[in-house]
């Protein structure tokens, strides 16, 4: 089965780096590593990491669509499953100016014209190397 091909309109995906570009983003990454696990069926698999995509570099700009300071970003998790690593992708939604930002995320699917990794695989094994 082949990838889909990449329907993102605005460059290349961003890449899944965790990086804190303002301090909510902190905060943010501490409830997506908690969140974007949870909504996934993993197997029985246990979590090793989670990579999301910045918060803050994510937001969404239309008011009419969503309120200031909400954000949609892709988080990979990272796990392993019987001795093999594997990984899945969660949707998550948040907003930095509700406590908690988010409280669950949502399993990954593309539609056309969404953002996506660049391997655009939901889920594969094994998983890339070195798995952050």
């Amino acid at each position: 089965m082949s990838s889909p091909p990449s329907t993102s309109t605005s460059g290349p995906s961003p890449v899944p780096t965790n990086v804190v570009a303002v301090p909510q983003d902190a905060a943010a990454f501490s409830q997506l590593g908690e969140a974007a696990p949870l909504a996934l069926k993993l197997e029985g698999g246990t979590v090793s990491s989670t990579a999301c995509w910045t918060p803050s570099e994510h937001l969404f700009n239309d008011p009419s669509v969503a309120p200031p300071g909400t954000w949609k970003v892709l988080c990979r998790v990272f796990y392993d499953l019987k001795g093999k690593a594997r990984y899945q992708d969660a949707t998550c939604i948040g907003d930095f100016d509700k406590t908690p930002m988010l409280d669950h995320c949502y399993v990954w699917e593309i539609y056309s014209d969404e953002a996506h990794f660049e391997d655009g695989n939901r889920l594969a094994t094994p998983a890339p190397t070195p798995v952050p």
